[in-house]
């Protein structure tokens, strides 16, 4: 009995150094597992944000927003003055990114920086664009605009459900009031689909009440020209080709500011205050075409605007995409 006693104590005082031993390697597997994982999730969910930002935020495809977003989603809008949560759809989510598409056209996006930790991901981005239709009260001026955002994105089985989002709002109101006193010449309001091209510089700006040229859709209506470029506005030559000249290059200035040229004209109409300077009109207005000439028409007037002994409209057709 007494040897069966220390066989016993013997087994006991060998086994609990072995289950110490066992428990201290399962722990440190466990552990190991449990590392492995949250760094997989990182990646996976870096990966997804990282796709999501390029491929949908960015305008690029924003009718794929579903692949990497929820039914639905948690949107909280991080303002100062009013923080609030509200519900996004992959399919609301796509219109937001088109509604960016009109405002500022196919802007640039840049990831700045972006680090992920486990299920959660924090992104910074800038994006470009231009100020293409009205935003509150400020109307469209062309001119560029920059965001500088950021986002905190949860993930849950490979979609977001949840972003916490903050955009530098102030900055962005003052690049809008500095816009609106820097308008650019020529721009497109998106509300009334027309673009505006202003007076060239020799057509004292302000002071003729009519523009260059008015697009609607892919038409161009270009207002008279005439070959002002004197003191005054007046005639800058006394030799009439030099004047018609003149008209023609005002013409293409026109034409130019929308990457497009005289074979682009579909339809010219010309005024002349003597048809003896018909055939010199057409020797000049020759030398601007490929032999593809537009529609036109040449009426005499009994006089035009400054003294001008030429004045030429035209209607131009954009090229379709």
């Amino acid at each position: 009995m007494k040897f069966d006693a220390e066989l016993r104590m013997r087994y006991r005082t060998m086994k609990t150094p072995f289950f110490i031993y066992l428990s201290i390697i399962m722990f440190s597997i466990h552990v190991a597992r449990a590392q492995t994982s949250k760094m997989n999730n990182t990646q996976q969910s870096e990966k997804i944000i990282r796709s999501f930002l390029e491929v949908v935020r960015s305008g690029k495809a924003p009718e794929r927003a579903a692949e990497f977003m929820a039914a639905t989603v948690v949107a909280h809008q991080m303002n100062a003055e009013k923080q609030e949560a509200i519900k996004r759809t992959p399919q609301n989510y796509t219109e937001h990114i088109k509604e960016f598409l009109t405002l500022y056209g196919p802007y640039s996006f840049e990831i700045t920086e972006l680090i992920a930790s486990d299920n959660k991901v924090y992104a910074r981005w800038v994006q470009i664009g231009k100020h293409l239709a009205d935003i509150d009260q400020y109307k469209a001026t062309g001119l560029p605009l920059t965001e500088i955002g950021c986002a905190v994105y949860r993930i849950e089985n490979g979609k977001i459900v949840e972003y916490w989002i903050q955009t530098d709002r102030q900055g962005f109101e003052a690049q809008l009031q500095q816009n609106e006193k820097n308008q650019e010449p020529g721009f497109k309001n998106q509300n009334s689909g027309a673009i505006i091209i202003k007076e060239h510089p020799n057509d004292q700006p302000g002071k003729l009440p009519f523009s260059d040229a008015v697009i609607m859709g892919e038409t161009v209506y270009i207002s008279g020209q005439i070959g002002t470029g004197g003191p005054g506005g007046q005639s800058a030559t006394t030799d009439f080709k030099a004047e018609a000249n003149q008209v023609m290059k005002h013409i293409g200035d026109v034409l130019q500011k929308q990457n497009l040229s005289y074979n682009d004209l579909v339809s010219v109409t010309i005024y002349l205050t003597s048809m003896d300077n018909y055939s010199a009109t057409n020797e000049v207005y020759q030398k601007y075409f490929d032999h593809h000439f537009p529609a036109r028409v040449c009426i005499a007037v009994k006089e035009l605007p400054l003294k001008a002994r030429i004045e030429i409209a035209a209607i131009a057709r954009k090229k379709s995409n």
